[in-house]
């Protein structure tokens, strides 16, 4: 095993359970938010925006985290992050008021915020263009694995041993990962596609003329005002809707999590295998599907059903996300690509903001059933935008021998 192909494994691990640790906490206010707010008195209003806060600080720093990291280097970058976000997960537990939840819940989000965009441009720049799907799957495996064991153990150990002992042992994890990462990756190699090519220039203010981009940011923005819906909600829909006990639809809801590490490790080797066009058609196929499958939930079904559709929905709508990642690293230059994913990741986790907040006042005065249906449609809607995601040729020489810029890649002024 070559020297790469180590820094390549450890780097993925360790950024994958990063991840993990930061869905472990979030998915656990998700399925305990009837504990919490039982413990704060909290009605479906109040609960939709402790499921929002964490979202006020996260998306303030993603795009600025992913531009640092490209200017200095993503690994002091993903150490701040980390080790912030995991002592305010701790303090989460700690938690006396409904005003230092939130607060603390904000934090936690600053420091996600720092930790996402530089962990995933120190994946990429790790990995090749042709196993970079893979690979970024593998990485982002942490987050459903996380999701399930966050999900699981609010509606299961939550009840038993009480909401406050999952922080204090996600955060604690946190910390250790954060000290593995400090001793054992050394950042002196540069990324695997810079090796041969001189490193560019470019301004941070060409990606907002960078089409494709722009299209990639919008459709993540729409497809997570729906999906965050199923993230934050789903057991809450199970409860109230299909009429299941907590600890049922805790579990049926953790499914999620285990079929979307699986989804995303084997639709990311089947998009490394064809070029930019197939993987586009995977990731619009699959955002059909997975508003389909959304939508069919609200009929009247049996617990079995309802359990198929659920791991159908996780097989298809988690690996989104790794798919996202890695198209956005690939249409751009890689001096851009830590500000290219940040963008992308601030427009997805923008809608995180907001969506929760706005199906928590309609659940407070209607009912989950129309929210749910309309986060479907929405997640259908958002897989037209990708038609005009295209990926730009390779660039020219000119006479002079001076590259040219890829023709479409940007926008004319």
């Amino acid at each position: 095993m070559t020297t790469e192909t180590r820094k390549m494994i450890l780097v993925t691990v360790l950024c994958g359970l990063g991840y993990m640790m930061y869905s472990v906490d979030r998915m656990t206010v998700s399925s305990a938010v009837g504990l919490i707010s039982a413990d704060f008195g909290l009605g479906r209003g109040e609960a939709g925006i402790l499921l929002s806060s964490f979202f006020f600080g996260f998306i303030l720093f993603l795009f600025v985290s992913g531009i640092i990291a490209d200017k200095l280097s993503g690994k002091p970058v993903l150490i701040l992050g980390l080790v912030m976000f995991s002592l305010a997960t701790v303090f989460t537990g700690l938690a006396g008021s409904l005003t230092s939840l939130i607060f603390y819940r904000v934090l936690t989000g600053i420091g996600e915020g720092i930790f996402w965009p530089a962990a995933s441009l120190e994946v990429a720049n790790v990995t090749t263009e042709k196993q970079r799907t893979t690979v970024m799957s593998l990485y982002w495996m942490g987050y459903p694995i996380g999701g399930f064991l966050g999900t699981w153990m609010g509606a299961m150990l939550g009840p038993v041993f009480g909401w406050r002992v999952v922080f204090y042992v996600a955060g604690a994890m946190g910390l250790v990962v954060a000290l593995l990462y400090a001793l054992l990756v050394k950042n002196e190699r540069k990324p695997a596609d810079l090796r041969q090519t001189p490193t560019e220039k470019i301004p941070v203010s060409s990606l907002f003329r960078r089409w494709p981009v722009m299209l990639m940011a919008l459709y993540y923005f729409v497809l997570l005002a729906g999906w965050w819906i199923v993230l934050l909600w789903a057991p809450s829909y199970l409860m109230q809707v299909k009429n299941l006990s907590m600890g049922v639809a805790g579990t049926i809801a953790s499914l999620l999590g285990l079929t979307g590490a699986l989804g995303g490790f084997l639709l990311g080797r089947y998009c490394d295998k064809g070029d930019f066009a197939r993987r586009r058609a995977i990731l619009m196929g699959i955002t059909l599907v997975s508003g389909a499958v959304m939508a069919a939930m609200t009929l009247p079904l049996s617990t079995p059903l309802i359990i198929v559709l659920v791991l159908i929905l996780g097989f298809l709508g988690y690996p989104i996300t790794p798919l996202v990642l890695s198209f956005t690293a690939e249409l751009v230059p890689p001096a851009l690509r830590g500000s290219a994913i940040g963008l992308v990741m601030n427009m997805g986790m923008a809608a995180g903001g907001i969506s929760p907040i706005v199906a928590g006042y309609f659940a407070q005065h209607y009912t989950l059933h129309p929210v749910w249906l309309v986060a479907a449609a929405v997640i259908l809607l958002s897989s037209l935008i990708l038609l005009g995601v295209k990926k730009a040729p390779a660039p020219q020489a000119d006479p002079a021998g001076q590259p040219l810029p890829p023709a479409g890649q940007m926008l004319k002024p």
